[in-house]
């Protein structure tokens, strides 16, 4: 099996690099490999003795296509790419070879009528029918030239019932004629003439709507018309095709030596430099070296590509292998954290079956794996309390869900959140036992409002202090028996000092009571005029001015505790913002609300925030004030604003002031 195995490997390369071998041939000399190898042997006898029989070899060619072929009437002779090419040929066949001109369509006519032995051509289906032909020589592009204009011809179809100058004999026309018979079109309307030069002297004139021809013989006429840099006109590319030298079909022997003749003209690079003397870098005729050097690029690089993808996929399976080591690593890790996880967690499917639990969620039910994984959710008699099947159905199954119940006086969160895996849908569901954390965040509320009433009192003291002087000058009055009038006068005063202290006592239990978590309707208004009746004492120290504008309603649903929390926190944090009296020191607490949205917006002018702090100031013990901070006043109001799902934002500008938006919808 291994040796079949080999050889089927070593088929496959040997394959491979007859069909690179093959292509590369191609595109360097236009033929295949195994014409490659049938013309790279000497010239045989027998064709020796056909030359003895037949010298010289009689070729012919276009005379009115400079400077592929034409006459020199400086020199009086005939010149131009075919004649050194020919001359070259000569010496490759060791045979004369002798050249004749005639304009292209005569030119065809003498071949038919066996004047010439050969000549070179475009190759066609219907020029196959009565020639031979030999390997490529040379490349050539046919264009369509046509005036701009409103009309332009951008395409062979455009030539339809157009009027077309072409050289009598020309290829393109064929070539037009089938193009648009394919396209179910009108044939174009050909104007054919002796020569390319007529033909651009048809289409200057203006008596063609078109001309065609090969492109390195209009350029050469170019200069005499001036056609090209006048930009009047469109140049199109008709087609590219190789030349190739035409013999009759009874002519093999002579097709095999001029074969011959031109692969070794090829091998000997002397068709490129004959090109080069003629065309210079013309795109028309250095295709084959192009080609193949691009060909040649292609394959290093196709080659270095394997070589690389072989040594990819070796360091792949070997990455893949530590991957699949550290993936499997990576799960027992994952499954040490989740098994040592306080959270309950398990994995139901859509069906509300468990499919997997963590060690937690063992704990939680007090029972073993083999008793959870497998039964539906609500069989368990524990979940099923937990979470109401009538409320679970109500429930979207795409989107997550949190949720609290109260069970044997412990309060459990109740996560449901969705999961696709492999088009499957799971939803994980985590359980956790809050009560702690909860009388935790009850205890911070509380001590953060004592430590809110201790900064509070010293500043009641001096409010309490002033109607109780009152109280002392009444009873000083009584005792030294004034006038009846002035008695009255001094119970009055006694009576409201004592009504004023009364009031400064209740605002402060009120706000120290501990409430419900419950909302109420309530006046805002009130609420916020107690909480500065309490701060009186620490605006008039730093002469704050203290504005406060109702914008709707005063009353609305709110929970009492939490608008305390965030009003004396943000209140408290603006006034700590005043380092000193500046003169206009002023605080402004706008109220708006709709539909049970409350808006607050605390402002001041105080010193603001430095912009590097900002990101911070709602972290717990975070704190710029050294003397008396905590660090928690904003990380609870922070945290009552999204028990609510509220928002809260913040602006300031150092040396300019800070504003608090409060956004809060209590339900």
């Amino acid at each position: 099996m291994k040796m079949i195995k080999k050889h089927l490997i070593l088929f496959i390369m040997v394959v491979v690099c007859i069909i690179l071998l093959n292509q590369v041939i191609l595109m360097k000399y236009g033929i295949t490999l195994i014409t490659y190898l049938k013309y790279s042997s000497p010239i045989t006898k027998k064709e020796k003795e056909y030359l003895k029989l037949h010298s010289p070899i009689r070729l012919g060619t276009d005379i009115t296509s400079p400077p592929i072929s034409y006459y020199d009437n400086e020199a009086k002779k005939y010149s131009g790419l075919i004649v050194d090419y020919v001359n070259f040929l000569s010496i490759e066949t060791e045979t004369t070879i002798t050249i004749d001109m005639y304009t292209f369509y005569n030119l065809v006519e003498a071949l038919r009528s066996k004047k010439i032995d050969v000549c070179d051509m475009f190759p066609s289906e219907n020029r196959a029918k009565e020639f031979n032909f030999s390997i490529p020589i040379y490349r050539l592009k046919t264009v369509i030239i046509s005036p701009k204009g409103n009309n332009p011809i951008l395409n062979l179809i455009d030539l339809s019932e157009k009027k077309v100058a072409i050289p009598k004999g020309d290829l393109a026309a064929e070539y037009i004629d089938n193009a648009l018979k394919k396209e179910n079109k009108k044939s174009a309307n050909f104007i054919f003439v002796d020569d390319t030069k007529t033909v651009l002297e048809l289409l200057k004139n203006g008596d063609v709507e078109a001309a065609v021809g090969d492109e390195v013989v209009i350029s050469t006429y170019w200069r005499e018309y001036d056609v090209y840099e006048t930009k009047k006109y469109d140049v199109t590319l008709l087609y590219e095709k190789d030349v190739v030298l035409a013999v009759n079909k009874s002519s093999d022997t002579l097709l095999s030596i001029l074969n011959k003749g031109i692969l070794q003209m090829k091998k000997n690079h002397i068709v490129s430099k004959v090109q080069q003397k003629w065309f210079g870098i013309s795109e028309s005729i250095r295709g084959e070296k192009r080609d193949f050097e691009a060909f040649i690029n292609i394959a290093v690089i196709l080659l270095f590509c394997m070589i690389a993808l072989y040594i990819w996929n070796y360091f792949l399976k070997k990455n893949v292998l530590e991957k699949t080591k550290e993936i499997e690593k990576t799960k027992k890790n994952i499954n040490i954290i989740l098994n040592n996880l306080n959270i309950a967690l398990f994995i139901v499917s859509d069906s509300n079956i468990i499919i997997e639990c963590n060690k937690a969620a063992l704990t939680l039910l007090s029972k073993e794996r083999k008793d959870i994984v497998g039964k539906n959710l609500f069989d368990l008699p524990f979940l099923s309390n937990l979470i109401k099947i009538s409320d679970y159905i109500k429930l979207d199954v795409n989107l997550s869900h949190i949720f609290k119940h109260i069970i044997k006086n412990k309060c459990y969160e109740i996560k449901l959140s969705p999961y696709i895996s492999n088009d499957e849908k799971f939803k994980i569901l985590s359980i956790e036992d809050i009560t702690e954390k909860l009388i935790a965040e009850r205890k911070l509320h509380q001590e953060n409002k004592l430590i809110t009433i201790g900064q509070i009192s010293a500043g009641l003291a001096h409010e309490i202090r002033n109607p109780l002087g009152t109280i002392r000058n009444g009873l000083y009055l009584i005792k030294m028996k004034t006038s009846s009038e002035s008695l009255e006068k001094a119970v009055v005063m006694m009576e409201h000092a004592i009504q004023r202290i009364n009031n400064l006592i209740e605002h402060l239990l009120r706000f120290s009571r501990i409430s419900a978590d419950k909302c109420s309707k309530e006046n805002i208004e009130t609420i916020i005029k107690n909480i500065l009746t309490l701060m009186k004492t620490r605006l008039k120290a730093k002469n704050i001015q203290c504005d406060l504008i109702l914008k709707s309603e005063p009353f609305i649903i709110l929970n009492i505790e939490t608008i305390n929390i965030i009003l004396i926190n943000l209140i408290e944090n603006a006034i700590d913002a005043f380092y000193e009296d500046k003169g206009n020191n002023l605080i402004k607490i706008s109220v708006s609300s709709t539909s049970n949205l409350l808006n607050l917006l605390i402002e001041d002018n105080g010193i603001g925030i430095p912009e590097e702090e900002i990101d911070y100031i709602f972290d717990p013990f975070y704190t710029t004030k050294e003397e008396h901070g905590t660090g928690l006043g904003l990380y609870l109001v922070y945290n009552e604003v999204k028990k609510y799902n509220g928002d809260i934002s913040v602006e300031s500008e150092y040396g300019i002031g800070t504003k608090f938006l409060v956004s809060i919808k209590f339900k």
